[in-house]
């Protein structure tokens, strides 16, 4: 097989548990990392699927590598090659596709509740919990694509997750997260948390580094095992060589 290209736009945001199902399951991979200023690829002929991880910056951001990307996905899609899209990947996927990249009525950090919605695709792709952990950090959200069927939405953030032609996913919230990174995060950037020097008490879903790091070995086993369960459904259309 042909490895999964997984396309890494800032250094603090790794493949994490995505990386780890690969492995497992000896799935080649190659991380092309955006954040080093490495050039993506004018097809992708040479790749299985497309992977795409988050960033702290808009999918509407005048970038230099974001209209190729853009055209790659779209190429992706016309081909068959799957496409995973994660935080600011989900949203390159749905502006790719038609949809639109807004600013979030309410932004999202820490841990938030999915609610998979009664579509076949949300048990196909998600499984059979009526709930799942999310972990996020966003500002902005984005539109389901025309096409895509609508699985997963939160109390304060409808749009966490769909389905494209039955290959491609794209979500809102963070599924690769590991202990690790989770702790990096909240390191990296105290001040956006609760209780940092620039909280915005409006938005009552960011949550404090204790809220964040409370239980956190249970939670990202939870979350780990229905991101694996995200990634086997994935992993079936990879284009074999």
């Amino acid at each position: 097989m042909n490895p999964v290209m997984i396309v890494q736009f800032s250094a603090s945001e790794g493949p994490g548990y995505l990386a780890d199902f690969l492995a497992s399951q000896h799935i080649p991979f190659h991380v092309l990392r955006i954040d080093k200023g490495e050039a993506l690829p004018a097809t992708l002929e040479a790749y299985s699927g497309l992977a795409m991880m988050g960033g702290p910056m808009s999918a509407n951001d005048d970038l230099p590598w974001n209209p190729p990307l853009l055209d790659l996905i779209r190429q992706a899609i016309a081909q068959g090659i799957p496409v995973i899209g994660h935080c600011l990947g989900g949203q390159l996927l749905a502006k790719a596709m038609g949809g639109e990249v807004t600013d979030s009525r309410f932004s999202e950090i820490g841990w938030v509740r999915g609610l998979p919605l009664e579509a076949p695709q949300a048990a196909e792709w998600l499984g059979s919990r009526a709930e799942l952990p999310l972990f996020q950090w966003h500002y902005q959200t984005f539109s389901i694509p025309p096409g895509a069927v609508h699985i997963l939405r939160s109390e304060h953030c409808a749009n966490q997750a769909y389905v494209l032609d039955d290959l491609h996913i794209g979500f809102q919230c963070h599924i690769e997260m590991k202990r690790e990174l989770v702790q990096s995060w909240c390191g990296l950037s105290p001040e956006e948390l609760k209780g940092g020097s620039e909280a915005d008490p409006a938005q009552p879903m960011i949550q404090s580094a204790d809220d964040i790091l409370s239980m956190l070995d249970e939670r990202i086993a939870v979350l780990n095992a229905w991101a694996g369960h995200v990634y086997t459904r994935w992993s079936r259309g990879l284009k074999r060589a």
